[in-house]
């Protein structure tokens, strides 16, 4: 008779302590087969030291530009992706028609010898460029001449004018990058635009029924941005302007004029001198700035601006404008992409108008009419938050977002001081719209919005995502 298993001697029976340590092993064996690529790898980046740099072809730029943008020391440690990095940094400088990165052993093992091979680009060159912001919408530069790596020192100087939706005007600027061999950029710019902004006469909403105003403005500004290290998260900008307000306004169309408002008339002497200080952090994750999937993208800004309001008096108008923009992107589910937004912004009530808030447009509040959601002379307070699904919308495309589709909801308030923030007046609008890249132009920007509640649908057209 054959025994039972509980009559088997006791070392032959399975026990659960067994299985378990039997599960155990199977799971650190896969674990193992995962990982042990990755390890391999990172040992091999740990023992790869850089032995020297070797530089060829820079017949006018200086050796010291160049590894500022490698962004290695001797010695250091180094690894393939970091290579790779390097020549995508160098490769967008402009500086060098070509530029080419190759790793070689060294003398001993365990080293590389990183050899540098460009071609130098010895003259200026023209350039066609698009973009939007919030405050101008979108513009042009036709035209533009940018001398890049001014004598072989990294330098840049650049001339472009500018033709937009709400601006035109012109802007000289100079850029000195790693300035004095730091981790900082200094920027210099003298600028020349003339702005231009709505007005709608009580309860009127369309665009055919506002008034138009515009404001020149002349500047000059000094910037210092980080560029590695932590320095990369702040920025600072001093800048002095003169600002010329339009004391008349006109209707497109019929050119009616009509006197401006006390809200919309310049101070007792035109024009404004300003004198500015402007401070931000920021941080960017982002997988991609075109097209982001994955990431963060977020900017705390304090303005504070002082300018003479009248000389006879010796009176100083002091105001101060912060903003608050924080973005997340995040995939959801395959090529489904999630975006969202949130924006705070509030300036002092003694502020001009040209320096407040708006809502309203493809830029903002889409589904309403360009700058139509604010107080008669603009808000000093404003709220807005927006969220996006996006996705492809071809599949025979190798670079899938070149041309995407989008559904958005946005949702915002402006106002003054004087009034309270309430639920019940925020304005929201909801739509869907595409996407697509075109060259030299960018990203072309078609949105057909319906205003909540009611979903009278309205087409907006213009350049760049919206955020």
């Amino acid at each position: 008779m054959k025994p039972t298993a509980n009559q088997l001697p006791h070392r032959h029976r399975p026990t659960h302590s067994r299985r378990l340590t039997s599960h155990f092993r199977r799971f650190a064996f896969w674990v193992f087969l995962l990982i042990a690529p990755g390890l391999v790898r990172a040992q091999e980046e740990r023992t790869l030291l850089l032995e020297r740099i070797d530089i060829e072809g820079n017949t006018k730029t200086v050796a010291g530009v160049i590894h500022n943008y490698l962004d290695m020391e001797v010695g250091s440690t180094i690894s393939r992706d970091m290579v790779e990095a390097a020549g995508k940094r160098l490769e967008a400088t402009r500086f060098f028609k070509t530029s080419e990165l190759r790793l070689s052993p060294g003398t001993e093992k365990g080293q590389a010898v990183l050899t540098v091979i460009v071609t130098e680009r010895r003259w200026p060159f023209f350039q066609f460029k698009s973009g939007y912001n919030e405050l101008d919408g979108w513009y042009l530069s036709p035209l533009g001449i940018r001398f890049d790596n001014l004598l072989g020192y990294g330098n840049r100087l650049g001339l472009e004018f500018l033709i937009g939706d709400r601006i035109s005007g012109a802007r000289l600027g100079y850029y000195r990058p790693y300035l004095l061999g730091t981790e900082y950029d200094l920027g210099l710019v003298l600028e020349g635009n003339d702005r231009q902004f709505l007005h709608y006469p009580e309860g009127a909403r369309e665009l055919d029924e506002a008034f138009f105003q515009k404001v020149h403005t002349s500047e000059l500004a000094l910037s210092i941005n980080g560029n590695s290290g932590i320095p990369r998260f702040f920025s600072m900008k001093l800048s002095v302007q003169a600002v010329t307000v339009d004391s008349t306004l006109r209707r497109r169309g019929d050119n009616e004029e009509r006197a401006a408002p006390g809200v919309l008339l310049p101070p007792l002497e035109n024009p404004y001198r300003t004198g500015r200080l402007y401070l931000a952090t920021h941080i960017d994750t982002r997988d991609n700035r075109a097209y982001p999937s994955r990431g963060w993208w977020g900017s705390l800004s304090w303005e504070h601006a002082v300018f003479q309001e009248d000389s006879i008096l010796n009176r100083d108008l002091k105001y101060s404008r912060t903003v608050l923009d924080l973005r997340r992107y995040q995939p959801i589910w395959k090529e489904l992409v999630g975006a969202v937004r949130v924006k705070y912004g509030q300036i002092s009530e003694a502020s001009p108008f040209f320096e407040r808030f708006y809502l309203g447009g493809p830029n903002s509040l889409r589904g309403y009419v360009d700058r139509s959601q604010n107080p008669l002379g603009y808000a000093s307070r404003m709220t807005l938050s927006s969220a996006e699904l996006r996705f492809p919308l071809s599949a025979r495309l190798k670079d899938r977002s070149r041309f995407t589709g989008v559904l958005f909801y946005d949702a915002g308030f402006a106002w003054n001081e004087s009034t309270t923030w309430n639920f019940s007046k925020l304005k929201t609008g909801m739509g869907a719209g595409v996407r697509l890249r075109i060259p030299v132009i960018g990203i072309l920007r078609v949105d057909l919005a319906y205003p909540i509640p009611d979903y009278e649908p309205r087409l907006h057209i213009s350049l760049g995502q919206t955020f």
